[in-house]
């Protein structure tokens, strides 16, 4: 028997009753961190997503927000609403330590609470301040320490609440009205609700890879962005160091603006290794060795450190991650504590080969997998066979899929004539393209081109 039905139970001889309405939200911390500097240092103008709780321990920091000067004595606390530009500098001190926290609340409640405080300056002696000191200073000194196991994790974990339980109760403390806090709900920036889906992506990837019994869920396409391709790769700066201070935040940013532009991306974060997870959903095997290769040159320019690169590979099923994962992890040889694995190379090079043919040659008509197999110099049987074994699909699909995919981009983009677009996309008879086109779209050309023209 389920709870649920458990819970409809034991209701005779009640004399009342009560409940209180199910409840879900998350909190999301981020790039956390402290920061010592000296005369002269400066933070360009900048701005993000989330929330900022900026805790200035020593010195005195200057904080421009939205044109507006704040300066942080020594224990200074800054809240800063999402979305505002801000830059900061040294003030008139000789050195200056500063403490960084940045967090996303997905629930609309406290979400709007805090976001009706804006941007504010608590000096140091504001009970918001003084209540919030201890555990600010106590994450300071947990920053970038030696991880003596469970116990710094759930210290961490014990502050990060407390602060954001202090926050919340003084938020809904203040004389604000309920539609002041629901106005400031309403602005939660775009990039708030893309960052919730990203970090969701990025911690179903750090489960799937971290859980041993998670290949029947990997398998599931549904969890996933939509994709035909899915590749891997790790990264590492051997350094240990480099892993308890910020430019590892940087890194893992670095890595996600680099593959957005081809395709959707997780990067995930390991002790001392980033993972990135390319989706990518063009019908041509996407070269993850050139990317990878130019995300480690352009890690190693930006951090100007040594940058170790563990390729895993391309697959066309999620089920392959953790066999991917395996293998990029014994690129950068962090995989020890594994059993030997199968060797889960990159997408068959004689299939990519065809899959690049396919994509320059699809106009013709008389392109078929026997003409393509006498270009490759293999049997018929056999590359058929590689297809479908490495693809999961067969070549006629892959070849419709290129011509029904490049015939839609010319009916939303040209004014060709329908038997024109069936010959440019290799089909010598207006008829079957129309046929095929509709199997795979689900309307005729025409219907497809006048549903575009009205949008």
């Amino acid at each position: 028997m389920s709870w649920t039905s458990e819970a409809g139970g034991g209701r005779e001889f009640n004399i009342g009753q009560n409940a209180l309405p199910d409840l879900r939200f998350s909190f999301q911390m981020c790039g956390t961190h402290w920061r010592q500097v000296t005369t002269g240092w400066s933070y360009p103008r900048h701005d993000h997503a989330l929330f900022e709780l900026n805790y200035v321990m020593e010195g005195q920091q200057i904080m421009t927000v939205e044109g507006r000067q704040h300066v942080q004595q020594t224990g200074g606390l800054l809240l800063l609403e999402p979305g505002c530009s801000h830059e900061s500098r040294i003030g008139r001190s000789p050195s200056m330590t500063y403490f960084c926290m940045h967090f996303d609340i997905d629930d609309d409640v406290m979400y709007g609470r805090i976001a009706a405080l804006g941007s504010v300056l608590f000096a140091a002696d504001h009970e918001l301040t003084l209540k919030l000191k201890p555990e600010l200073e106590r994450l300071t000194r947990l920053c970038g320490g030696e991880s003596d196991g469970v116990s710094e994790t759930l210290a961490v974990r014990a502050s990060l609440l407390r602060v954001l339980l202090e926050l919340c109760e003084y938020s809904f403390g203040m004389a604000g009205s309920e539609e002041e806090a629901k106005a400031a709900n309403s602005r939660q920036p775009e990039a708030a609700r893309l960052l919730r889906e990203r970090y969701a992506l990025e911690k179903k990837i750090e489960d799937f890879l971290g859980d041993p019994n998670a290949g029947e869920r990997l398998s599931d396409r549904s969890l996933f962005p939509p994709f035909h391709w899915v590749g891997l790769f790790s990264v590492r700066v051997p350094d240990r160091e480099f892993w308890g201070k910020p430019d590892r935040f940087l890194a893992k940013t670095l890595l996600d603006d680099a593959l957005s532009e081809y395709g959707v991306s997780a990067v995930a974060a390991g002790e001392e290794h980033l993972t990135a997870v390319l989706f990518a959903n063009g019908y041509s095997v996407p070269p993850l060795e050139e990317y990878a290769s130019d995300c480690r040159r352009m890690l190693e320019r930006r951090l100007n450190r040594t940058v170790r690169l563990g390729l895993g590979g391309i697959a066309s099923s999620p089920g392959e991650l953790k066999g991917l994962y395996r293998q990029s992890l014994n690129g950068l040889g962090l995989n020890e504590s594994y059993d030997p694995q199968p060797n889960f190379d990159f997408m068959n090079r004689t299939v990519r080969l065809a899959l690049l043919a396919l994509e320059s040659e699809y106009e013709d008509p008389g392109l078929t997998l026997g003409r393509l197999a006498e270009k490759l110099e293999l049997t018929p049987n056999y590359l058929s066979a590689l297809f479908t074994s490495e693809t999961g699909h067969p070549f006629t699909w892959h070849l419709t899929r290129i011509r029904i995919d490049r015939a839609c981009r010319l009916l939303k983009e040209t004014v060709l004539k329908v038997h024109q677009i069936a010959r440019q996309v290799g089909y010598a008879d207006q008829a079957y393209f129309s046929r095929c086109f509709k199997a795979a779209v689900g309307v005729s050309p025409a219907a497809y081109r006048a549903s575009r023209n009205e949008q």
